[in-house]
């Protein structure tokens, strides 16, 4: 036989892989959950919170300008002088155990006329001392004018409707809250996004897999 004849055929035999077993194998990473749209959403909250808030503000702005108006007391039957502003509303205000009114009219020049008393608003009526609320009424004209009634004893207190600013009040409230949900939506968005790209950061590269020796 000719040297060489045995020759083994077919691919030399693989020898040991390195020490420690074969490499880490590593995968797509996971996607990060939640994701950076959602920062857009306190961005949103606090954009329209602050939009409604001055448009409350700016619907409301002649009405809290009249709400801030002076008060006038006097003698019903002689009458009490008040600047009116024409649509708005006023309280009335009687002495505390005295008894309400039963009519009441304004005066302007030399046009008079009745006013319809109602209790619109008088949830939001402010307390006064020695003085009791006792009814609601709508200008019906502007300017200075002379309001008497008849039917109560001792002297009476007209004041401007001030709801307005309960609802400006609330309104601000409104506006903080979202602020509020807005700082902790943007707070948990971004812990969750820190937490998500750790888990990604271990699953592309671990940390308890062997490095390659050679």
């Amino acid at each position: 036989m000719w040297p060489g004849s045995n020759v083994p055929m077919g691919p030399p035999p693989m020898g040991p892989g390195p020490p420690g077993g074969p490499g880490p194998s590593w995968g797509p990473a996971p996607p990060i959950r939640p994701s950076a749209g959602w920062y857009a959403l306190p961005i949103i909250l606090v954009v329209v919170a602050a939009i409604g808030f001055f448009a409350l503000v700016a619907f409301l702005w002649d009405d809290s300008e009249t709400a801030d108006g002076s008060s006038s007391s006097g003698d019903p039957v002689a009458g009490v002088t008040i600047d009116l502003s024409r649509g708005f509303g006023y309280f009335l205000y009687v002495r505390t155990g005295g008894s309400s009114p039963f009519a009441c009219s304004v005066k302007v020049g030399d046009r008079s006329g009745p006013i319809q008393l109602t209790r619109k608003n008088s949830w939001s009526a402010s307390d006064h001392p020695s003085y009791r609320y006792t009814a609601s009424f709508e200008a019906p004209v502007s300017g200075a004018a002379l309001l008497t009634c008849r039917g109560t004893d001792g002297p009476i207190l007209v004041t401007p409707d001030d709801t307005v600013h309960g609802y400006l009040g609330l309104g601000l409230l409104a506006a903080v809250g979202s602020g509020v949900i807005a700082v902790i939506a943007f707070t948990v968005t971004a812990v969750r996004r820190s937490g998500a790209k750790r888990r990604a950061a271990a699953a592309v590269f671990p940390v308890d897999s062997p490095p390659y020796r050679y």
